[in-house]
């Protein structure tokens, strides 16, 4: 499972870049073409490993319910992201993991609700839902990289 983390924890790595390389203005710019922008993806992938490793084990998410809202699959920017609401997703991107890195650790997973998801994906443990998250980050980073093309 180390090896899962790590490879979280480069995802988030390059992802963090967009912080230093793009204003605020244009991590909320949606690019004719595109339903979201980047900071929507950005919070999205937040959301979604929280829903998926925490909701679903039944532990309670880093996350407040109108963040999961915000992000969740199926959502819109329906606004733009405020300087506030960037520095808590800024801080949320890493400390999400390093708190399930440790949660792990110390095998605060025990339960899990199946669940399947909407690529069909049968998802039976957090372990499972963990790797599943790194596929997930990845489809979202390349949205990421498509959408920087045009901003």
């Amino acid at each position: 499972m180390q090896q899962v983390f790590e490879t979280t924890l480069k995802s988030r790595k390059l992802i963090s870049e967009l912080f230093q390389k793009y204003s605020l203005e244009q991590l909320n710019k949606i690019p004719e073409g595109f339903n979201n922008n980047l900071i929507w993806n950005i919070g999205h992938i937040i959301v979604a490993q929280q829903v998926l490793v925490y909701k679903l084990s039944a532990l309670p998410m880093m996350i407040s319910d109108a963040m999961v809202e915000k992000y969740k699959n199926g959502s819109r920017p329906e606004q733009d992201v405020t300087q506030e609401e960037l520095d808590a997703i800024k801080q949320l991107l890493f400390d999400t993991i390093h708190k399930t890195n440790l949660d792990y650790q110390n095998g605060l997973f025990e339960g899990y609700n199946e669940y399947t998801t909407s690529i069909g994906f049968d998802l039976k443990s957090a372990e499972e839902a963990m790797v599943y998250n790194n596929f997930h980050e990845g489809l979202h980073v390349g949205v990421m990289m498509a959408i920087k093309k045009f901003i």
